[in-house]
């Protein structure tokens, strides 16, 4: 029984992931998930409910599953370590247990004098996720994805006007040298058009996401008609009961995993003027290209070069909550 990452280096022999995944090393098997989770390799457990938002809730569960390989793979890769599948060294795990986030994979959150206007942005929003406690993918070959509603492209404010196109769909990595590089920030709305908000599928009313961040997302097919992110796992909602496009106090609230609320685009071709009834409560891309690109570079992403299967994480943060954020 190994109840440490200490004692099994102490034993002094390799062990496997199996091993690991016995009943009595659950504790050291949740010690290395934790410890990859706070490098920013290993996603967190995300969850909320009825009143709490959405946000880590934990950093493993004890069971080293396919996610769990992958992180470890990385890591190794990014320590320049060789690794078998499945077999961790002594040296692995005591690399491991000396690595620290802010040297092993370290972020600049602070402005630098050669920063561009989008680098600048993306530091805002890393500084606001640090802040919020929300989990943030360090490994340049990780993608962040983040959705803020109410801003234009500059990182401004915007009246966030009711059926308009006034939210970004953002994509970030952490560059090898711990500088936030953007690499989507692009037209969207967050929001359910006038169609639904005023015609809504369900009886509580349209769909408007609670801010927070959530891991639910697949890569697939929105209504088998077009690429998207699909929603398989777990959202909070709240819901326009009473029609005026906005979230109030009295909307209710509603969490579950089959609502519909994907990441897509309109149609091949057009940019609409106004949201309409091209979302009923969806994350969407205004530009049909640009949404194609979109998913190009997060399927970039090795969670999912390592897992077809992966779960997306991804942020939702309201603009004006954003802009108490300082730059600095």
């Amino acid at each position: 029984m190994f109840t440490s990452l200490r004692q099994i280096i102490e034993n002094g022999r390799t062990i496997t992931t199996d091993e690991l995944n016995f009943p009595d090393n659950r504790l050291a098997a949740k010690e290395l998930q934790t410890r990859l989770c706070d490098l920013g390799i290993l996603d967190p457990e995300i969850g909320g409910d009825l009143v709490t938002a959405f946000g880590p809730i934990g950093k493993g569960d004890g069971v080293i599953g396919a996610n769990s390989r992958a992180a470890i793979f990385e890591f190794c890769r990014l320590a320049n370590l060789p690794y078998i599948e499945k077999q961790l060294t002594v040296n692995i795990l005591e690399v491991l247990e000396a690595a620290r986030p802010d040297t092993f994979l370290p972020i600049e959150f602070g402005n630098a004098s050669d920063d561009t206007a989008s680098t600048r942005l993306a530091k805002r929003i890393l500084r606001y996720m640090q802040a919020k406690g929300y989990w943030i993918a360090r490994s340049p070959r990780m993608r962040n994805i983040v959705y803020v509603e109410g801003m234009n492209p500059n990182g401004t404010l915007n009246s966030d006007t009711f059926n308009q196109w006034n939210d970004r769909r953002i994509v970030f990595r952490i560059a090898p040298n711990g500088r936030p590089e953007m690499l989507v920030n692009d037209q969207a709305t967050t929001e359910p058009g006038s169609h639904y908000t005023w015609h809504p599928l369900n009886p509580k009313g349209a769909a408007r996401i609670a801010f927070g961040q959530y891991k639910a997302w697949v890569v697939g097919m929105h209504k088998g008609e077009q690429p998207a992110l699909v929603q398989r796992e777990k959202v909070r909602l709240h819901r326009d009961l009473n029609k005026d496009g906005f979230r109030s106090s009295r909307d209710p609230i509603d969490i579950g995993k089959s609502f519909g609320i994907n990441q897509h685009s309109t149609h091949r071709g057009t940019a609409p003027e106004f949201v309409d009834s091209y979302s009923a409560g969806c994350f969407v891309g205004r530009r049909w290209a640009w949404h194609l690109s979109f998913l190009n570079i997060i399927q970039e992403d090795e969670r999912y070069r390592q897992n077809r299967g992966y779960l997306f994480i991804t942020t939702i943060i309201a603009g004006d909550d954003l802009a108490r954020e300082e730059p600095i």
